[in-house]
């Protein structure tokens, strides 16, 4: 839709809100878009756009006021900076992460995660291709001024098989740049580029409005350079799965300087309503795990920002560094060195691979023979080959830390405990009923979470030593509420978020507190300011479009089966009201081909395509009715069989048209089947109709135009 577009539905649904809301609260209008859209008069559009964001954001009238006022001033301002036009909007949840912190970069343990993409809070991004490779990006916030990057300022194109291997080689010979927020966006650019060579020729023009505190441990750079990927593919026509698009990003965002794991890309691009995300690193995998929505909240209270400059990213490069590359070269050593103790190694890892319950406390032991620290020049002489990775991959560290001891020990207990806590974790939600769990269970439930939550802060705090002053103060005040079921720092740390776990009841009078005994004494107030997340377990990244509505309702349509009847006439209308923004060629294909067997045992003596309706042959009302419904569309081929080709050519003599021989009659499949030669290097559509179809009206055959483009990733659509 056009920025215009999206302002004046979005004020028609905000306009008409509380009457829409009426119809959206019933207990089956999420799960059904069609009974939805067709209740009532025929405003499908605005009610699409509402009835998507009530899907997304729930159906509370004050959160869909917000909502509907974002994007009206969000497209407002798009307008302004870019003119009025198509465009898309994207949008990626912030990342809320119950569980397993600092451990997505590890390579040496099988390790796994917990987190959820919030509902409520998130980063929209409207976009648009541009007319060259240059990407234009732009935000609301003031504080991020716009910048320009061009697609040829980054790699060429891969040069081998591993992408992955060609963006470090890349990454090693251009340092990282000076922190810019525009380097989110390049980061994805470049590394689409890299990895997809010349079909990214395409950049865009964007601007994002973001409801996720930048540097507080919510991902707001992740969710970034997520909708940045995200955008690229689209307006370079790039197919991709959710967890290919994570998995990119990751790496994309490597460009920034640091050397992190995909935790946050993945939660962003997979998450689903009511449940949280298990991520298992060592098979990059996920799984959906039920979390309770009802009655529990989960509150982020934003202490400082975790400053991104140098420092800090060498600090967050150190721990990746000890994880990803020296403790296992630590281990692989054992080999040589002690191997009955690598033999217990590789045992208690098989142990835990088969699911023994004592399996870590062996891994735990054996960790605990990690030297405390080393320097990087000890390991440089011990480990020539483990230097010379840190080398590649963290030249900065290596740079600038070479004598001083990096913790090693104390690193590979936090990791181990966090395995655990994910694990148990799992088990306490698995165990609680599906559905509306008793208040009981579910208290109970949420003090034993609590409880992991509070262990997982003492480990980060003590033993990767991310935490601050102030965030231990922030610790400190929320978890002397006694309603709160735990707390503990989220994120990369160095400051940022503090998550809090709490009954929906409890919610306000906590905020009140933090703001009496943190905020005010600062000067701040920190529900205004942003500084407070209230989340509850959303949808990941999404599109916001009432195209991606009217699939659904077409969809649930077409499963209606023995309903069909009641909602045709509904479901005719909604195609007719949408707007025909088809811009590609459109390429008819008459099929007038055949034996004529089954004409001829009717009684009929010429070929069905000539057959005479109200005076004219049956085949010209369908070629006029085609020209009808789509006026610029290429001359149509006609395919015949040798015992059409004759006449239909001499009935057609006066029309512009092209002649296909299908040189036996061996069904329909066949005879568009042999159009390929002249439709071989058209990007359009190919509309196929039969010659003995007459009464197939223009407005049939707009219809169907409409759902091609409304299915545009099927590759037929039979209207």
């Amino acid at each position: 839709m056009n920025t215009s577009d999206l302002q004046r539905l979005s004020a028609l649904a905000r306009a008409n809100l509380s009457v829409e809301l009426s119809r959206l609260r019933r207990p089956d209008a999420e799960a059904n878009a069609l009974e939805y859209l067709l209740d009532g008069d025929q405003a499908f559009q605005y009610r699409a756009l509402l009835f998507l964001l009530q899907c997304i954001y729930g159906a509370v009238e004050q959160t869909l006021d917000d909502q509907l006022l974002r994007l009206i001033a969000t497209s407002a301002r798009f307008t302004e900076l870019y003119g009025d036009g198509a465009v898309s909007v994207l949008r990626a949840p912030a990342r809320i992460n119950i569980l397993g912190e600092h451990i997505d970069y590890v390579s040496y343990l099988p390790t796994a995660s917990l987190p959820f993409g919030s509902r409520e809070n998130d980063m929209l991004m409207l976009f648009r291709a541009s007319e060259n490779d240059r990407i234009r990006g732009a935000s609301t916030s003031e504080e991020y001024p716009p910048f320009t990057v061009a697609l040829a300022d980054g790699p060429v194109a891969r040069v081998s098989n591993d992408p992955e291997a060609d963006w470090l080689s890349y990454l090693y010979e251009h340092p990282a740049p000076a922190p810019h927020w525009g380097n989110y966006i390049a980061g994805p650019a470049y590394f689409a580029r890299l990895k997809y060579g010349p079909q990214v020729r395409q950049g865009f023009d964007f601007l994002v409005d973001s409801r996720i505190p930048a540097g507080g441990g919510a991902s707001s750079s992740s969710a970034l350079v997520v909708l940045g990927n995200a955008a690229v593919c689209e307006v370079n026509q790039l197919k991709w799965t959710p967890l290919e698009l994570a998995r990119n990003a990751a790496r994309a965002e490597w460009y920034v300087g640091t050397r992190g794991g995909s935790m946050d890309h993945i939660t962003i691009c997979l998450s689903k309503r009511d449940h949280a995300v298990l991520i298992t690193y060592r098979d990059q995998q996920a799984r959906h795990v039920s979390l309770p929505a009802q009655k529990v909240r989960w509150v982020t209270f934003f202490s400082q920002p975790a400053d991104k400059g140098r420092a800090v990213m060498i600090e967050y490069n150190e721990r990746a560094a000890v994880s990803r590359i020296i403790i296992p070269a630590l281990i692989e050593g054992w080999k040589t060195q002690q191997p009955e103790r690598y033999a217990a190694w590789l045992k208690a890892l098989q142990s835990l691979q088969d699911g023994s319950a004592t399996a870590l406390d062996e891994v735990e032991e054996l960790l605990r023979e990690l030297p405390e620290a080393l320097a990087l020049t000890e390991i440089e002489r011990a480990y020539p080959d483990a230097f010379a990775a840190c080398a590649r991959a963290f030249p900065a560290l290596v740079a600038e830390r070479r004598e001083r001891p990096l913790q090693i020990r104390a690193r590979g207990l936090h990791h181990v405990g966090e395995v655990r806590r994910v694990a148990s974790a799992v088990q306490v939600l698995e165990r609680l009923p599906s559905g509306d769990p008793a208040d009981t269970e579910q208290v109970e439930a949420m003090h034993s979470l609590g409880q992991l939550l509070n262990e997982s802060h003492e480990s980060l705090r003590d033993l990767y030593g991310v935490s601050t002053a102030e965030v231990e103060k922030l610790i400190e005040i929320i978890r002397a509420d006694p309603k709160v079921y735990g707390a503990r720092l989220m994120g990369g740390g160095f400051g940022g978020n503090v998550l809090a776990l709490t009954h929906e009841n409890d919610v306000a009078t906590l905020i009140e507190t933090v703001q009496a005994a943190y905020y005010k004494p600062q000067n701040r107030h920190g529900v205004s300011e942003g500084s407070v997340m209230i989340s509850t377990p959303g949808d990941g990244l999404a599109t916001i479009s009432v195209e991606e509505v009217w699939r659904e309702a077409i969809e649930q349509f077409n499963r209606s089966g023995a309903n069909a009847e009641k909602y045709r006439n509904g479901v005719t209308s909604l195609l007719d009201n949408i707007e025909d923004t088809t811009t590609e060629e459109v390429w008819p294909v008459i099929v007038a081909a055949g034996k004529g067997k089954r004409a001829r045992s009717t009684g009929i003596t010429v070929p069905k395509p000539l057959v005479p309706v109200l005076g004219v042959p049956s085949i010209v009302h369908v070629l006029r009715n085609v020209r009808a419904a789509v006026s610029t569309a290429r001359p149509p081929i006609v395919i015949v069989s040798p015992e059409t080709d004759a006449p239909v050519r001499a009935a057609l003599q006066e029309q512009n048209l092209t002649f296909v021989l299908q040189p036996e009659a061996l069904g329909t499949a066949d005879a568009v089947l042999n159009a390929e030669e002249p439709l071989r290097h058209f990007d359009g559509l190919v509309l196929v109709v039969w010659s003995t179809q007459p009464a197939i009206t223009p407005v049939t055959i707009r219809r169907t135009l409409k759902l091609a483009k409304l299915f545009s990733d099927y590759e037929m659509v039979l209207p």
